[in-house]
């Protein structure tokens, strides 16, 4: 048994009481956080890091994917509007974002994450979002079926914040499983693996742009013939718009028995960043003798924190299912929508993909983000309600950002009504995304 102490008990400051609080600040946290003061509401949004991004920025993720869908061998249509394109327009202005990369069905628009941390601040400003870095959400003090504060701690200790509405898009559900929502991990408990993503620099990108996934599957299977434990060997080379540098995501963490990580056991977690910097130059090495055009090519920069694909799936009042992912099924009352395929890192050293047809999608119900049992607590990005598979495809960056978005604006709805989450009209949600360009029946042209 573990030993434990009494922790004596204090008072703490209530720091602030905003309308609405948004934890976490990757895709989900950036849209819902601006959303909700775009809309006039006082919004304050907390971030772990000292920078906003979550994965596309603390990861280095080299593309924005679940973008753009597949209509035919020559053509793609958006999928994802809205906040999203503010983003776009204000990298392209800094020469840090390229057009989307085609590999096959495979869809990704490449960016540089060092500017999309200054970009990220400049949408924050402008949208009028306070920002508190550094911040951990610890506890949750919850009557009933509302959430009263969220107990946080940084450098100037334990504090608590109150807010009307609380949006958890920390990725883990930290919040909503602090307050006793009910979650699930994964397949009975495995999740899929997770990553630890860096950048090249000193390649020959004429080369390496030559490179299709299946040349460098080839390449990388001789350097397993040749020795190297490689984990994985499937994977394609994400262009970055610095010259000569690309972003690779070809890492896969498990333990010595080969199972992938608990990312919120802290001790496995540790343990997986440990071993992703080890696969990396690995890797690193590999490249330069195996892959062409990377021959004087180096590491130049690993991800600050490993990339992590699922952990807690919080309970929702609906669940994305993965017969709604296959079946492309657009429910009315949808919020946003997806293209993107069923990507399975699971065992081996492939990733399994299963394709929707082409120009086909699915819509993510708004229930999928409303926290079951809950008045005042809405989820967004990768913890949204999903079961394991389903989660494998609305995961990326760009439902992330379209859930966020519409979590903003619910939030701000339920608080001016003075209603619980879940009674908010999907309708005006709709009106709300629509006027802002947001993209519920993507049109093919």
């Amino acid at each position: 048994m573990t030993a434990t102490l009494q922790e004596a008990a204090r008072e703490i400051p209530v720091i602030a009481e905003p309308d609405v609080l948004v934890v976490g600040g990757g895709a989900a946290g950036m849209a819902a956080a601006c959303a909700a003061a775009r809309a006039g509401a006082s919004t304050l949004l907390i971030e772990r890091q000292g920078f906003l991004g979550g994965t596309l920025t603390a990861v280095t993720l080299g593309g924005f994917c679940g973008t753009h869908m597949v209509v035919d061998e020559a053509h793609l249509a958006r999928v994802v509007g809205g906040f999203y394109l503010d983003i776009e327009q204000r990298l392209a202005a800094r020469n840090a974002i390229l057009p989307p990369k085609r590999h096959g069905k495979i869809v990704g628009t490449p960016y540089e994450s060092t500017s999309f941390k200054v970009v990220a601040d400049e949408i924050a400003a402008a949208h009028g979002v306070d920002l508190l870095f550094h911040t951990y959400a610890v506890a949750v003090d919850r009557h009933d079926r509302r959430i009263g504060a969220v107990i946080v701690e940084n450098k100037g200790g334990r504090a608590a914040i109150r807010a009307d509405m609380v949006i958890d898009c920390s990725g883990d559900g930290d919040v909503a499983a602090r307050a006793g929502a009910d979650f699930t991990l994964g397949d009975h408990g495995v999740t899929q693996y997770g990553s630890a993503m860096f950048r090249l620099g000193g390649v020959d990108i004429t080369e390496a742009g030559k490179l299709s996934r299946a040349d460098l599957r080839e390449h990388l299977e001789a350097a397993v013939a040749a020795g190297y434990p490689l984990p994985r060997t499937a994977t394609g080379i994400h262009i970055n718009p610095l010259e000569g540098v690309v972003h690779l995501n070809v890492t896969k963490l498990g333990d010595e028995a080969g199972r992938p990580f608990n990312m919120v056991d802290p001790g496995q977690l540790s343990r997986a960043e440990i071993i992703g910097r080890r696969q990396v130059y690995m890797y690193e090495e590999v490249f330069q003798k195996f892959i062409p055009g990377f021959a004087k090519s180096r590491v130049i920069d690993i991800g600050a924190t490993v990339g992590v694909r699922e952990t807690r799936l919080i309970a929702g009042e609906q669940t994305l299912t993965v017969e709604m992912v296959k079946g492309c099924v657009k429910p009315a009352d949808r919020i946003a929508c997806s293209a993107w395929p069923l990507e399975a890192h699971g065992e081996g050293r492939g990733t399994a993909w299963e394709f929707l047809p082409d120009a086909e999608y699915y819509g993510i119900p708004y229930g999928c983000l409303v926290a079951k049992d809950f008045d005042n607590l809405l989820v967004a990005g990768r913890n949204l309600s999903a079961t394991h598979l389903a989660q494998a495809s609305v995961r990326v960056a760009g439902p992330c950002f379209a859930m966020g978005e519409a979590a903003g604006i619910a939030a701000v709805l339920a608080t001016r009504a003075h209603i619980a989450a879940r009674n908010v009209a999907v309708g005006e949600i709709q009106q709300q995304l629509h006027e802002h360009g947001a993209i519920l029946t993507p049109r093919i042209e």
